[in-house]
C-alpha cells in the first residue's frame, strides 16, 4: 500500500500547519501502519508462525510521514494473492482501517498537533 497526495494536502492548508503538525500526521501514519500489519499478522494464514511474525515486525519508516510493511518472505505473496482460501490478510487490513486512517490524518492536519 501507498498513500500518496499527503504533501499537496499540506500545501493546501499551509496557513493551518507548521513543522509541528508534521511529526503529529508522521505519527498517525505511523500508528496505522503498524495496527495494520498487526491486523494482516493477526489474519495471516499461520503454520510455523514465520508469516504472522514477518508482518507483525515489518513495519518501517522509509521518509518523514511515509512508512511501510509487508513480508520478505518468497511466499507471502502467494499467500495473499493466490492461495484457495482467499484471504487477502493484507488487503482486508488494509481496508479495514481505510476510513479511520484517512479521518484520522485529516484531524491532525487540521488541529495541527
Amino acid at each position: 500500500m501507498k498513500a500518496v497526495g499527503i504533501d499537496e494536502v499540506l500545501k493546501r492548508f499551509k496557513h493551518f500547519y507548521d513543522d509541528s503538525t508534521k511529526e503529529a500526521v508522521g505519527k498517525t501514519v505511523e500508528t496505522y501502519a503498524r495496527k495494520m500489519a498487526n491486523d494482516a499478522a493477526h489474519n495471516a494464514p499461520i503454520r510455523d508462525g514465520f508469516l504472522k511474525n514477518s508482518l507483525a515486525s515489518s513495519p518501517e519508516r522509509v521518509a518523514q510521514m511515509t512508512w511501510t510493511f509487508g513480508s520478505n518472505l518468497p511466499y507471502a505473496l502467494r499467500q495473499e494473492y493466490e492461495h484457495r482460501s482467499h484471504k487477502g490478510f493484507v488487503r482486508r487490513s488494509i481496508w479495514a482501517n481505510r476510513e479511520a486512517y484517512r479521518a484520522a490524518l485529516k484531524r491532525r492536519i487540521i488541529e495541527g498537533k
